[in-house]
C-alpha cells in the first residue's frame, strides 16, 4: 500500500488500532525486552513505517493516561497490516503484556475494555480516565 492509494478501511465502525506494549520500568530485564521488541518491530516493519502506514511511539517509563505501568505504543489503520502485525506480536511478545484495541465512535472505555484483545497477562486500566 502507498499513501496515495490506501487500502480499504476496517469497516464502518472501526477506524484504526492501537497496540500498547507494557513493561516494568523498575525491572531492567523487562524494560530491555520491551526496548528490543520495539527495535525488532521497527526493523521488521520498516517499509510500513516509512510509508506512514505504521506509527511507533516513544517508550513511556511511567504510567500515563489509563495505563498503570510503563508502555510504548504503535498504531495503524490498515486491515492488511492488522493481519500481519497481530500474528507478529503473538510470536514475539515474549514475557510482555500487550493490549490491542480499536478506535471506534463508541469511545475509549469500550474500545480499551470490551473490544480489546490481550496477549500475555491482562493489565488493569484506570477506567475513569477513559470515561472522560
Amino acid at each position: 500500500m502507498s499513501k496515495s492509494a490506501p487500502g480499504p478501511p476496517f469497516n464502518d465502525y472501526i477506524k484504526s488500532y492501537d497496540i500498547h506494549t507494557y513493561y516494568n520500568v523498575g525491572h531492567e530485564p523487562s524494560r530491555q525486552e520491551a526496548f528490543e521488541l520495539r527495535e525488532k518491530l521497527q526493523k521488521d516493519f520498516a517499509k510500513e513505517i516509512a510509508a506512514g502506514e505504521l506509527n511507533v511511539y516513544r517508550m513511556w517509563d511511567k504510567a500515563i493516561g489509563p495505563h498503570i505501568t510503563a508502555m510504548w505504543e504503535c498504531d495503524f489503520k490498515s486491515p492488511e497490516l492488522f493481519s500481519r502485525i497481530v500474528p507478529w506480536y503473538q510470536w514475539n511478545h515474549g514475557n510482555l503484556s500487550v493490549l490491542i484495541h480499536p478506535h471506534t465512535e463508541r469511545g475509549g472505555l469500550i474500545d480499551h475494555t470490551q473490544h480489546a484483545l490481550w496477549l500475555g497477562t491482562k493489565i488493569p486500566l484506570i477506567e475513569d480516565v477513559l470515561k472522560q
